[in-house]
């Protein structure tokens, strides 16, 4: 039981008062968020929540007023003296009436238990009073690295999950218990819940779900506009099989606007239900990085945002299970925004090192040692190491999804363009480098054996994903210039390099007989390798890209016939 007087306010309290008292409330291991207000009986007069407040304070309220004008005179309450299964028959009868009314501004994430005076006693969470045999399922759509860590997180945490991916062998690998995305601690947990908490189907087959989770791909076109037929493909499959009072929440990077003008609109047709009436429509962006992304849902905070408060409530029910901190936003176009503004401000961030780099290089500077000088001991200063690219669906998409969403309003937005085009020009500066090493040495460099170590967008923390990769953009550049291209990878097996047109081998003969070696993301196991046996293996000279600094040029330049080079 927790300390529950704490939360108790007077009806004369002013906003600000009450707002302090429900900033001091995780500090006490209260229920965030929310104040309840009662008389000098301590019996219930209502409740105020910050969503409350901030919603009063766009209206024109100021922070001197009081909160008797802006609290909630209706929240949901429950007798302490009924049975867990007479509560959870009793919250679904006042959630049905609430629907019938069509009053959404009653806050549910909490739930005030009453003894027989109407004295709050405790509170307790919508999703921990419900009856889990009364929810159907929560259905996550698409299987990729969203959805899938989605759907076995929440596995993890007691929900029924129904995994649904139109890829029959995706399919297939996940009902034998194998993942097709590499995740720490991933094929533990699926082979722990499949068949128990978790059920993989195809979507091909109808679902019968309370809470419906879109996590399919929204990908760029050549023009760099965004392609939003998976999503509503997607949306068609999730609205044939809707029912009523059923949540939809839209978890895939989108432009802004997209759950508002092209998911509720297609919800609303097919099925014949009336959004915020008859079904609920939220917005919970994913923010994970890949290669801790099962560690991270559970860790960062959530941005949620509902078609109404109903809808961001029941949406915050949910991923409260999963983390702790939820960041409830008004406008579902807001947490849209927050996503895109997440991944373009590391782009941003990101080209400005790069950008650092080639001026550098010009007066033969060392740039990870230049920024690692700046940034010591100066706190306002995070500059980042430059890279050789910016790879990654989230970094190399986003930004574009960005500024498609702003040119529709009129307004260009230049400052993510250009970081877009330093970042993608990084590997044509990578090739002019090996250019310049074939002139200087007088090697032919369609004739040059060309080594690369390292295929996935990223190496630590490590991870199979290799879509949008940096090391991409420089192999299909350099495979117009030479054949002779030879990969190796720690996270991803020969097949896996086999689609990218270059020849698969382990270190040792990668190296042997090598004239370029290129190494293109950060793998902890790098620094691992013995260079200096690696390198003597060599051709005489070769060329050695140090794209990350690993090794460091005092330590290779010791090797004569090496050139050694970094961005």
């Amino acid at each position: 039981m927790i300390d529950i007087e704490r939360l108790f306010v007077n009806r004369d309290y002013t906003i600000a008062k009450a707002l302090e008292l429900i900033n001091k409330a995780p500090h006490y291991n209260l229920p965030s968020g929310i104040a309840i207000v009662v008389d000098d009986s301590n019996s219930l007069l209502g409740v105020i929540t910050d969503g409350d407040i901030r919603r009063a304070l766009l209206h024109g309220s100021n922070l001197d007023g009081k909160i008797n004008s802006i609290m909630n005179t209706n929240p949901i309450t429950l007798n302490n003296n009924l049975s867990s299964q007479e509560k959870s028959v009793m919250l679904n009868k006042k959630l049905t009436e609430l629907y019938k009314n069509k009053t959404h501004k009653t806050n549910i994430k909490n739930i005030l238990i009453l003894d027989n005076k109407n004295q709050v006693i405790d509170i307790i969470d919508y999703s921990d009073v419900i009856n889990k045999n009364n929810l159907k399922s929560i259905s996550v759509i698409g299987l990729g690295y969203v959805g899938l860590t989605l759907a076995v997180s929440l596995a993890n945490v007691g929900f029924k999950v129904i995994g649904i991916d139109s890829d029959k062998d995706i399919i297939e690998k996940l009902n034998d218990g194998l993942p097709h995305i590499h995740e720490v601690g991933l094929d533990s947990l699926l082979k722990f819940h499949l068949g128990k908490n978790l059920i993989i189907q195809s979507n091909s087959e109808s679902v019968s779900a309370d809470i419906h989770i879109l996590c399919v791909q929204t990908p760029i076109d050549d023009n760099n506009e965004p392609i939003t037929q998976y999503l509503e493909k997607a949306t068609e499959y999730i609205a044939k099989n809707i029912s009523k009072n059923d949540l939809v929440i839209v978890r895939s990077t989108v432009p802004i606007g997209t759950t508002r003008n092209i998911v509720m609109p297609i919800l609303k047709n097919i099925s014949g239900l009336s959004p915020g009436q008859d079904f609920n429509l939220a917005c919970a962006p994913e923010r994970t990085v890949a290669g801790q992304a099962l560690k991270e849902i559970r860790e960062l905070p959530q941005i949620v945002a509902g078609l109404d408060s109903f809808s961001s409530d029941l949406a915050t029910s949910i991923f409260k299970k999963l983390t702790h901190t939820i960041v409830n936003v008004e406008h579902l176009e807001e947490a849209e925004l927050i996503k895109l503004m997440d991944n373009t401000f590391r782009d941003l961030t990101f080209a400005y090192s790069n950008q650092i780099a080639q001026i550098a290089d010009k007066y033969d500077l060392d740039t990870s040692k230049i920024i690692q000088a700046a940034n010591e001991g100066y706190p306002r200063n995070r500059i980042p190491k430059p890279s050789p690219g910016v790879g990654g669906v989230c970094l190399k998409k986003d930004p574009y999804l960005l500024i498609s969403s702003s040119k529709k309003k009129g307004y260009v937005p230049k400052l993510t363009e250009t970081a877009r085009y330093i970042n993608e020009n990084m590997s044509s500066y990578i090739i002019s480098k090996i250019e310049r090493f074939s002139k200087i040495s007088g090697k032919d460099l369609s004739q040059m054996k060309i080594f690369v170590i390292g295929f996935a967008f990223k190496g630590n923390p490590e991870t199979s994903d290799t879509r949008q990769s940096s090391t991409l953009d420089v192999t299909n550049n350099l495979s117009q210039l030479t054949k002779n291209i030879f990969g190796y990878d720690p996270v991803l097996n020969q097949n896996d390099l086999l689609q990218f047109n270059v020849i698969p081998v382990d270190l040792e003969t990668g190296f042997k007989d090598a004239d370029c070696i290129l190494i293109m993301n950060n793998h902890v196991s790098y620094s691992n390798f013995d260079i200096y046996h690696l390198l003597s293996k060599t051709n005489k000279p070769s060329l050695f890209f140090d794209g990350w600094g690993i090794f460091g040029k005092k330590m290779i330049q010791k090797i004569d016939h090496i050139t050694y080079e970094t961005i």
